[in-house]
């Protein structure tokens, strides 16, 4: 039952409720006079997705391309309180977002900064940021189409039809009742009062409620298109190194996916694999392109069904190599890009004694891509080296080439010549912390393909044995100012704030802001508006009672957008594998989480857990499936806040990864889910 059909069903406490009820029980439809700008709205705005951008007519007269969520972020504080209820502000997110995507205003320009269209200002609070964040690309749609979403201030009891303000009926546009307790009208009344819309989000309503109350016959949907394919730079069959694909279909239909192999030479190797309905498959890369091979990869659906690809690897690098010296043993994860780009953004990178840093590039197009490296330094320094990708191929950059030895670093990775190109970031090391020897292994990520003013991450621990780190870089002109706000399971919270120079990285441990002994997760803000990239290694000697500890180090980039539906292609909790489910419950209201395991035999299970407000939870995939040799233990994963609370979701695994017969590669690897 939805929270709308509870309401309907209860009451709430004395006055609100008999008042909420008596308005609930008037007919929908009910007509008024009302007076407002606007003229008459389109029945369909033949719009089905949410652009990135927005243009926007500025004060100035001139016409500023902003991204649509930073565009939102100044919309939301200016046309309600940010204090309310977190529900009501999310439904005012998505309603400005829908107005934004099919106003049109004017000839260059789709929105003003006025009330002609709706109010923006530079000024930004974190609770509407939030709001807007945990909402990206949701949208109010009527038969598929985004609607044009109108909302007023409040009404005298009823909302009214389009047709008695305007004289365009518009299906969705219909009068309802509404408890905003108002008996005057302020505005034209025709879609969503913001006052009532508060009233509900108090009374236990969620965004979807209350935009399906003021909205007639829509869906509250998001827009992102399922992935039909996914992009890989980093890929090898050479000795001491297993790579695999994951690919998981979570539709009702069977997925027919074709993998193209870009290698080195420019040469190109396609194979095709079918993933069942709800099913899983592990692609084993040497079976289908052989020995020796450097590789990057497409994944892509063929017969239309969406899907969701991982790479995980998994090594013991530098036999043979590093003058002799033993390997390092490990793995690294990463989920694949649904698209190449021009530009690519990473925090991390180091060519300190120890630590090996590579950049991976693919170009999958038909033309050279003439590739720039910007990297700025810890120190503040910064410098360009060019690189040149032919059609067709990876390319391998060692980052102590172009810059020398004991540098931290960020980068920027630019396409100059338009062609488009996919980045990832392995690293291999011996970490050596607290005096007790080589903590080995190896650790990658897939690009940023913009900085934002905020990063979330479910992730992170300061307990015995474990390093967290975070890398912010900032790649602009002017300085950041940042904070770091954690938040530990206990629903505590710690606040810590850094300044980053223009075109320079900060590195910070985490265990200086919180101590010691906290699982925790963690938002990133930039709150001056600089935008930034955040990403967050670690490094560890996973231990348990009944064996030795397993050492390594991962990374993730982190999320600029919690949401309520996270997918993964990759876990198992075959023996060897522990599989944890990190989830940050960034919102002000206890998150209803299903798990969804869809495993490698083609059946699936589910477990449901309750995150309390501001805080995270950690769950164990081998506790609830228990652990075997066989497929039913391999899965892929579907996470969701069933009652939309924005949650942002990692998977964390640890290994002893057992290759041909050979002693376990110890490690660990972790990916921010889809």
């Amino acid at each position: 039952m939805s929270k709308r059909d509870q309401f309907k069903r209860t009451a709430f406490a004395a006055a609100a409720a008999a008042m909420l009820v008596a308005l609930l029980a008037l007919p929908a439809g009910v007509a008024g006079a009302a007076t407002g700008a606007g003229g008459p709205a389109r029945t369909a705005s033949g719009i089905s997705a949410i652009p990135d951008t927005v243009r926007v007519l500025m004060p100035n007269g001139s016409v500023q391309t902003m991204d649509m969520d930073e565009y939102l972020k100044g919309v939301v504080p200016a046309e309600v309180d940010p204090s309310w209820n977190m529900d009501a502000l999310e439904a005012q997110a998505i309603a400005a977002r829908c107005y934004a995507a099919t106003a049109h205003k004017y000839p260059n320009a789709d929105v003003d900064t006025t009330t002609k269209s709706q109010v923006w200002t530079s000024a930004h609070d974190p609770r509407s940021d939030l709001a807007v964040e945990a909402t990206h690309k949701v949208a109010a749609l009527y038969q598929g189409d985004v609607i044009e979403a109108y909302y007023f201030a409040h009404c005298d009891g009823k909302t009214r039809n389009s047709e008695g303000v305007w004289g365009g009926y518009v299906p969705y546009l219909r009068g309802v009742s509404c408890p905003c307790g108002f008996k005057s009208m302020s505005g034209h009344g025709v879609g969503m009062c913001q006052e009532g819309a508060e009233v509900l989000a108090k009374a236990g309503w969620d965004y979807t409620d209350i935009l399906e109350h003021y909205y007639s016959g829509v869906t509250v949907e998001s827009t992102e298109q399922a992935a039909l394919q996914w992009y890989f730079a980093e890929g090898t069959t050479r000795t001491n190194f297993v790579t695999y694909f994951c690919l998981a279909n979570p539709q009702g239909d069977a997925a027919s996916v074709k993998l193209t192999y870009f290698l080195d030479d420019g040469r190109t190797v396609e194979r095709t694999h079918a993933v069942a309905a709800h099913a899983r498959t592990t692609v084993d890369a040497s079976r289908d392109v052989g020995p020796s091979k450097d590789f990057s990869c497409r994944v892509v659906s063929m017969n239309g069904v969406g899907i969701i690809a991982e790479r995980p690897m998994y090594f013991n690098y530098g036999v043979g190599q590093q003058g002799g010296q033993a390997g390092w043993t490990g793995g690294h994860d990463t989920m694949g890009a649904p698209e190449p780009r021009n530009d690519w953004y990473f925090a991390e990178g180091t060519t300190r004694a120890d630590f090996v840093t590579y950049l991976c590039i693919a170009n999958t197009s038909d033309a050279q891509a003439a590739v720039t490296v910007s990297y700025f330094l810890e120190s503040g320094q910064s410098k360009d080296t060019l690189h040149f990708v032919p059609a067709h191929a990876r390319q391998t950059i060692d980052a102590s080439a172009d810059i020398g030895a004991g540098k931290d670093f960020s980068c920027r990775v630019s396409s100059g010549n338009g062609q488009g190109i996919v980045v990832e970031r392995p690293m291999y090391f011996d970490y050596r912390a607290l005096d007790k020897g080589g903590w080995t292994g190896g650790h990658d990520a897939m690009g940023a393909t913009y900085p934002k003013t905020d990063w979330y991450f479910a992730e992170g621990t300061t307990r015995p044995s474990f390093a967290t780190y975070f890398c912010m870089a900032n790649p602009s002109d002017a300085e950041a100012n940042v904070k770091v706000a954690y938040m530990d399971s206990a629903g505590r919270t710690a606040v810590a704030q850094y300044v980053i120079a223009a075109r320079a990285r900060k590195t910070i441990d985490a265990a200086r802001d919180i101590g010691d002994g906290k699982d925790f997760s963690c938002r990133i803000s930039s709150t001056n508006g600089t935008a930034i990239v955040a990403e967050r290694p670690m490094y560890f000697d996973y231990q348990a009672a009944d064996r030795a500890g397993w050492t390594g180090g991962h990374d993730t980039m982190g999320t600029p957008y919690p949401k309520s539906d996270w997918f993964f292609a990759e876990g198992t909790a075959r023996p060897g594998f522990v599989t944890y489910v990190c989830v940050q419950n960034t919102s002000d209201k206890v998150a209803d989480v299903k798990v969804l395991y869809i495993k490698g035999d083609g059946t699936t299970s589910a477990e449901t857990v309750k995150v309390p407000a501001a805080s995270r939870s950690t769950i164990s995939a081998n506790d609830f499936l228990g652990t075997a040799d066989d497929a039913s233990h391999d899965f892929a994963l579907r996470v969701t806040a069933t009652n939309n609370a924005p949650v942002v979701v990692e998977r964390p695994m640890y290994f002893s990864y057992g290759a041909g017969g050979q002693g376990g590669w110890t490690g660990g690897h972790d990916t921010m889910g889809r």
